[in-house]
């Protein structure tokens, strides 16, 4: 409903097939996507100062405090590798199971399993 109501719609899971589109059209999907994304931020951060009185500098220092999450200062935050805790197999954070042995997978927060 959200998605709707701002004018968008959901994005499938499916990645688009080489006959589908191409390499341009797909980068103007992913244009539009973040310049989507960017309205929501604008409109999220605009809620949040209005709400708690946060400045544009202070805003900037958690920018920079998240950034060291895992510790580099790089504009990105690198999620490391979880492995399953019961057969040692690499997981797919897309599943709330692990694929090979069906151990129920727990992440930290929710943007480890993004």
């Amino acid at each position: 409903m959200l998605y709707a109501n701002m004018g968008m719609r959901r994005e499938s899971n499916n990645t688009p097939s080489s006959n589908s589109g191409s390499s341009k059209g797909d980068l103007e999907i992913l244009t539009a996507r973040f310049e989507k994304l960017k309205l929501v931020n604008l409109a999220l951060w605009t809620f949040i100062k209005e709400a708690h009185g946060i400045t544009e500098e202070q805003l900037i220092e958690r920018y920079k405090q998240v950034d060291m999450i895992d510790g580099s200062s790089d504009g990105k935050l690198k999620v490391g590798i979880k492995k399953c805790t019961k057969c040692g197999k690499t997981l797919n954070p897309k599943f709330e199971k692990c694929q090979y042995c069906g151990t129920v997978v727990k992440f930290g927060t929710i943007f480890e399993a993004i």
